[in-house]
């Protein structure tokens, strides 16, 4: 599954309430590091989404109420919510401790999944 491109806080506050977990990327399309770790960043989510667990992005100019909240002082910038909280952040183009965090987060997914699948 592709990555959801969020263009509004309502649309990620909508997206945050019925998705358990989420990988979010903050970019700009100025952005060179962003551009370099964005196929990653794809590449993750193909792999990795499921019913429990989704991979978006929003560009930081576009969404600025967003990007506000979340408190972003430089991009790209990755966050983590389980269950509508802010878990984890990675700031920076680094692939492996993106790939490590999201591998982390869909390992906990896959088990919600697996759990719930129980009953």
């Amino acid at each position: 599954m592709s990555v959801i491109d969020i263009t509004s806080k309502a649309q990620f506050d909508e997206l945050i309430k019925t998705t358990p977990y989420i990988a979010l990327q903050a970019h700009a399309t100025w952005c060179g590091p962003c551009k370099a770790i964005s196929p990653i960043f794809t590449k993750q989510s193909d792999a990795l989404t499921n019913d429990k667990f989704t991979f978006a992005r929003f560009d930081t100019d576009e969404v600025p109420d967003l990007a506000f909240e979340l408190g972003i002082r430089s991009i790209p910038a990755f966050f983590i919510f389980e269950n509508g909280e802010k878990a984890d952040t990675l700031t920076g183009a680094n692939p492996p401790a993106l790939q490590k965090l999201t591998q982390s987060i869909a390992e906990k997914a896959k088990g919600e999944l697996n759990t719930t699948e129980d009953f």
